[in-house]
């Protein structure tokens, strides 16, 4: 998430309330507005500014990615397990969409599941695509998203109800 924690341990609650003397009420700011990529790089919750500033030798900003990329290869390899394997894996919205180099490096730590990446295809933004090479194992896909469209629709379908 752009500001939120994530996965937690639950003593962390009561270890900041007893050891830095915090309020539920800094402690849920904390860890709903002052944490994950955003708390982590220091630059925003925009992962493009966290790209540039990685890219320009950020080390929070590259760390943050980093445990990005290895947070959602980790949810994907347990999704795999859970369904007994997948034939599609699919990016979208946000990061998914328009994030060749966040494809690319969660791709990479797939690798042995056979994911290979299309470098070229996965330049590719704004078009379903698929952006795995013709000898991946898994096929893998960026399919745009127009969330604001779905929830119109779901608007218009629960006022006729």
């Amino acid at each position: 998430m752009g500001t939120r924690s994530g996965d937690l341990d639950p003593s962390v609650v009561t270890y900041l309330m007893r050891k830095e003397n915090m309020s539920p009420e800094e402690i849920e700011n904390r860890l709903n507005k002052e944490s994950g990529a955003y708390g982590i790089s220091m630059v925003s919750v925009d992962f493009r500014d966290i790209e540039a500033e990685a890219q320009a030798g950020g080390t929070h900003a590259k760390l943050s990615l980093d445990i990005f990329h290895d947070t959602v290869a980790s949810y994907i390899s347990k999704c795999m397990v859970a369904m007994n394997g997948t034939d599609v894996i699919v990016f979208t919205a946000g990061v998914g969409e328009k994030g060749p180099l966040s494809r690319k490096a969660i791709c990479e730590k797939l690798q042995f599941f056979g994911i290979k990446i299309d470098d070229e295809k996965n330049k590719i933004r704004g078009e379903e695509i698929q952006i795995s090479a013709e000898d991946s194992k898994i096929k893998v896909y960026a399919i745009p998203t127009n969330e604001e469209l779905m929830i119109a629709r779901k608007t218009i379908e629960t006022l006729k109800e």
